[in-house]
């Protein structure tokens, strides 16, 4: 008689916590945090923010970010770069499989398309604004232009360094990283460029006491320059330190931004095709929704897990696991192969590369208006060396040329397109 009451009470208490497993499910709470893991968590930190970082490796590889100071577009010397192909939606039939029967696209990067694109960037003006003739405070856009370019070139050279190291990843796990922890490198960034945009606006405080060569009508050499002038010093205490306080603690931001935006407005196009069209972040956005199908499902499915096990507890989990091994052999885990001629197919992908970078005193351009200095070492440049012809985009204006003195006669200048020989004189 005890053993059976014994026993009967065992399958009540089994009864009641079957009944209270089911009835405390919170469905209303896993609806909305599954909703929201969706849109905010997946959605937009691993696939929008993600996908940004994963082109910026992209942009890293190609190396067409102008990271030297020494050359364009902050100088006159060329920075030529070698495009080389770089892998882009990089497809495999499982997620887990081997290096093997991988399907992507082959992309260029346009490096000298991009790098004359900067004649309408904020350095230019200030470059153009260096006037030696301008006034009494010319000197400002003179010292903030040596800064700038400086603080430019090192977040690029920031961006490309970090970037290109983590290419070295597959393309889902820099999404997943670059998405949920990319916070830490915008943080490491800002207090990068603290640091650098102190230092580059203590040591450019000579080009404030920069002043006009009479006998050049430039600014004077930099052995020339003396701290030892009245109104300079004048200007310096009760103008110039306060702005350049200011701007020293309060550009750091800007830059970081900048830094990290700048990647995101290259262009690329598809090698494997007949197609010369041009392709922008956003084409690279959709094709990753499209083609990483199978990385976003498994995100769904782990969040999925996750809030079902939180909210309507383990005989619910049971019944989502069982739909999960369902979907599995249905063939929902796998990738959709694309039916265009845009995809290559290839049994192992190779190496990740830098493009590299080739600069020569011979090899010149004028993105940028230069400012006019006494320069010795860059007159001997300017003199020896070929200037090609920047290549603009519709609408992205013209480049201010310089007059030329001297030199030989160009006959047929209509039919000259992409590059000019003089003996120059610059004035």
């Amino acid at each position: 008689m005890s053993t059976t009451e014994d026993t009967s009470a065992i399958d009540e208490k089994k009864h009641e916590e079957t009944t209270t497993s089911i009835t405390s499910a919170d469905f209303k709470n896993f609806i909305i945090n599954y909703l929201l893991s969706i849109i905010f968590t997946i959605g937009i930190t691993i696939f929008v923010i993600g996908t940004f970082g994963l082109y910026t490796t992209k942009v890293a590889q190609a190396n067409i970010l102008p990271d030297n100071i020494e050359l364009a577009p902050y100088t006159i010397k060329d920075r030529v770069v070698k495009d080389i192909e770089i892998n882009i939606n990089i497809i495999k039939p499982l997620f887990f499989s081997k290096d093997e029967n991988i399907l992507l696209q082959k992309s260029t990067f346009n490096s000298q398309e991009y790098l004359d694109s900067f004649n309408k960037n904020f350095l230019c003006y200030l470059k153009k604004s260096a006037d030696p003739n301008s006034g009494l405070f010319a000197n400002a856009p003179l010292f903030f232009s040596s800064v700038y370019d400086n603080l430019v070139a090192k977040n690029f050279l920031a961006i490309n360094t970090i970037f290109y190291y983590l290419s070295y990843l597959p393309e889902s796990v820099i999404m997943l990283l670059y998405g949920l922890f990319g916070i830490f490198i915008w943080i490491g960034l800002y207090f990068f460029n603290v640091c650098i945009s102190i230092f580059y606006h203590i040591i450019n405080i000579p080009q404030l006491f920069r002043n006009l060569d009479d006998k050049t009508n430039k600014w004077e050499s930099i052995e020339q320059i003396s701290f030892l002038r009245f109104v300079k010093l004048l200007l310096f205490f009760f103008i110039w330190i306060p702005i350049g306080t200011l701007s020293a603690f309060i550009t750091p931001t800007f830059f970081t931004l900048y830094g990290l935006i700048a990647p995101l407005f290259a262009n690329y196009k598809i090698t494997n095709t007949n197609n010369n069209k041009d392709y922008n972040v956003f084409n690279f956005l959709k094709d990753t929704f499209v083609y990483k199908k199978l990385f976003f499902f498994i995100l769904v499915t782990l969040s999925l897990i996750s809030n079902g096990i939180k909210y309507l507890g383990s005989y619910y989990s049971v019944a989502i696991i069982f739909a999960i091994i369902f979907s599995f052999f249905m063939g929902l885990y796998t990738n959709t192969q694309p039916n265009n001629n845009e995809f290559i197919l290839v049994k192992s992908i190779n190496e990740i590369i830098q493009a590299p970078i080739s600069s020569s005193n011979k090899n010149l351009v004028e993105i940028c208006k230069s400012i006019p200095m006494n320069d010795t070492k860059m007159d001997k440049i300017r003199n020896e060396g070929t200037f090609r012809k920047p290549t603009f985009g519709s609408g992205s204006g013209n480049i201010e040329i310089p007059q030329l003195k001297g030199g030989k006669n160009v006959k047929n200048v209509k039919n000259i397109t992409d590059f000019k020989k003089y003996n120059i004189t610059w004035t």
